[in-house]
């Protein structure tokens, strides 16, 4: 072999180590940094697009517009309600989407201290929740996800700022069409959101807090005060429904995969939230969340043609039945909604509009063929 072929080739050799080497080292380095993170939601952003590690994009970043910015988790601290704070006439409240698919979000942050929650079915037959805030300031909301056009019609209800991690087709078209004053971790409002565990394949992870929620409102400009009237009545004390039936156990079977229940506790009069048959609990406080009214709302709902994923749609607006649930009692009641923006009125058989006790109220909107069971 001649000499200069065989300096040739170790010059040869040692660059294609060398390359190997830095690449495998800025792989290294790298795997969990911001740039990381804005790849792989930019690569979310088209609809049949591959996530970095070859899989399927989770659907709730399609068509979202822009990267979110990944910040340093603040750490929450404890916080406990000693006395219920109800609904302000005049004040915007603020809605947030928050994920309930399967046991990474678990246990979510930020529910117990909303005054209103509503629970309603999504696609694959799992839920999402979206909790209600007037005034209160948890340190910890989420995980937050995507936006359901449907919640909008509960947002719209309340006048409330609604804050999303993503969006459907319908939801962003509804949005713009109803011009909802909105916070949107992959485009507007990014930046109030952080990860928790800077996992780049989990996309159940954004979290926010109110204090950023509200300091990204007033740079937003977005209004504060509502006209609307608040959608419940509230008694100022305990009143016990005097044709009530009893009920110490309620389970819901939203879908074969998923049920949810509630059990009564009389020393406290509050019913304790049960989650896939185990205690469902809220991650700042690590106490079990509760209930001190509970809305049943039976609602027709199916899967939106052509929709690829199976998102729903729900008749929202129209009439229906139900059941009214506090202080250990229960009873049936109707509900009617006039327009997707005009509040839902529950009324009881008499058609007088029922009176929420003081506390926590869930509003379980349930498929209509859903299985409910009161004990």
């Amino acid at each position: 072999m001649h000499r200069g072929m065989f300096l040739s080739r170790i010059v040869l050799f040692l660059s294609i180590f060398t390359v190997l080497f830095i690449s495998s080292a800025c792989s290294e380095s790298s795997s969990v940094s911001s740039d990381d993170q804005v790849s792989e939601i930019t690569a979310t952003s088209v609809p049949g697009a591959l996530a970095p590690d070859g899989g399927e994009v989770p659907e709730d970043n399609i068509n979202s517009e822009a990267t979110p910015q990944v910040i340093e988790s603040p750490e929450p601290e404890k916080e406990k309600q000693d006395e219920f704070l109800f609904p302000i006439e005049g004040i915007r409240p603020y809605a947030v989407m928050i994920d309930n698919q399967g046991k990474i979000p678990l246990p979510q942050g930020g529910l117990h201290l909303a005054q209103i929650i509503y629970e309603v079915i999504v696609e694959g037959g799992v839920t999402r929740i979206m909790p209600i805030f007037w005034e209160m300031e948890p340190t910890m909301i989420g995980p937050v996800r995507s936006s359901r056009h449907y919640f909008l019609d509960y947002t719209m209800e309340h006048d409330a700022i609604y804050v999303h991690f993503g969006w459907s087709p319908m939801a962003i078209n509804d949005i713009s069409k109803f011009k909802i004053n909105n916070i949107n971790g992959v485009g507007y409002g990014g930046e109030v959101f952080w990860d928790l565990t800077k996992d780049r394949g989990n996309w159940q992870d954004s979290y926010t807090s109110m204090e950023k929620v509200k300091a990204f409102v007033e740079k937003a400009k977005y209004r504060t005060t509502t006209e609307k009237e608040l959608v419940f009545k509230y008694n100022e004390n305990d009143v016990e429904l005097a044709t009530g039936s009893n009920v110490e156990k309620i389970s819901l079977r939203y879908s074969t995969g998923y049920t949810c229940g509630f059990e009564y506790d009389a020393k406290s009069k509050l019913y304790l939230r049960i989650r896939q048959g185990e205690p469902h609990m809220e991650r700042v406080s690590e106490n079990q969340l509760t209930a001190k009214n509970i809305i049943i709302q039976k609602v027709r709902n199916f899967t939106i043609k052509g929709d690829e994923y199976g998102r729903q749609d729900l008749n929202t607006a129209g009439n229906g039945e139900g059941f009214f649930i506090t202080d250990g009692k229960y009873i049936k009641i109707k509900w009617s909604k006039k327009s997707r923006t005009e509040k839902t009125v529950y009324t009881d058989l008499e058609d007088n509009e029922i009176r929420l006790n003081p506390g926590q109220t869930w509003v379980q909107i349930v498929p209509i063929e859903s299985k409910i069971e009161l004990n």
